[in-house]
């Protein structure tokens, strides 16, 4: 299964996002990042219907852009940066949110991220790496064909994050996975493909293993290095010495 996108965004005479292709498929995980403001969580939104974008969002050459919430929900899932929940829903009531228009299961998405035998839990009473989790399971309960997270691990310990990164690296034999990710390590040492957002267009598209620390300094406006240590890639500033 493949996700084609063409995307434009304007608030009135401001460009949000100018024309940007996209390509995602399942068998990969695609990593989109850049500079603060260069769009990443605006595209996001437009291929999940959030934003009226202008363009097209293609899921085996079904629009999304034209499709109703109800029918969207069925090919494409947005899981927003984690806050910490208001309302002390059980995890399996939380999840159950995610699965009411597409009767997805409950149970195996609990299971699937570790915490169905927790789902009496309040989620108010979880970290910030298992409420990830739970977001997670409630878009695989949803059931749709691909999903989008806005920087899954934002503001998570190391295990977390690890343990996030690892289990998008199994769903994409399952579903397209596109992330937004803030953590430049994580990309280059999870994603099978990068997407480089600048002032709202695609600066670069590449395999991870092709990305050098030249690009990098040419997208974020600051000296870094790429070298590798013990067998992986790391993102360093320009000034640090291994």
């Amino acid at each position: 299964m493949m996700l084609k996108a063409r995307i434009s965004l304007s608030y009135g005479r401001r460009e949000v996002l100018k024309d940007v292709e996209l390509r995602a498929q399942e068998g990969e995980l695609l990593a989109i990042i850049g500079p603060n403001g260069a769009g990443k969580t605006s595209l996001l939104k437009c291929l999940a219907g959030i934003l009226k974008a202008k363009g097209e969002a293609r899921v085996n050459g079904v629009d999304l852009l034209l499709l109703k919430p109800s029918e969207r929900a069925k090919y494409i899932t947005y899981v927003p940066q984690s806050s910490f929940p208001q309302f002390a829903f059980t995890l399996e009531e939380f999840v159950e949110m995610g699965a009411y228009i597409t009767r997805g299961s409950v149970e195996e998405a609990l299971k699937r991220v570790g915490l169905w035998e927790r789902r009496k839990d309040r989620i108010t009473d979880l970290s910030g790496g298992e409420f990830q989790l739970v977001l997670i399971a409630r878009a695989l309960a949803q059931g749709s064909r691909a999903v989008l997270l806005d920087e899954p691990t934002s503001h998570l310990d190391v295990n977390h994050s690890v343990m996030i990164m690892e289990l998008l690296r199994e769903l994409k034999w399952e579903k397209v996975v596109i992330a937004v990710l803030h953590d430049l390590n994580l990309a280059i040492n999870y994603a099978d493909r990068i997407v480089i957002l600048k002032d709202g267009t695609k600066f670069w598209e590449g395999k991870s293993t092709e990305l050098t620390g030249e690009v990098l300094s040419e997208a974020y406006g600051v000296e870094v290095l790429i070298r590798e240590v013990e067998g992986q890639r790391v993102v360093l500033p320009g000034s640090a010495k291994v």
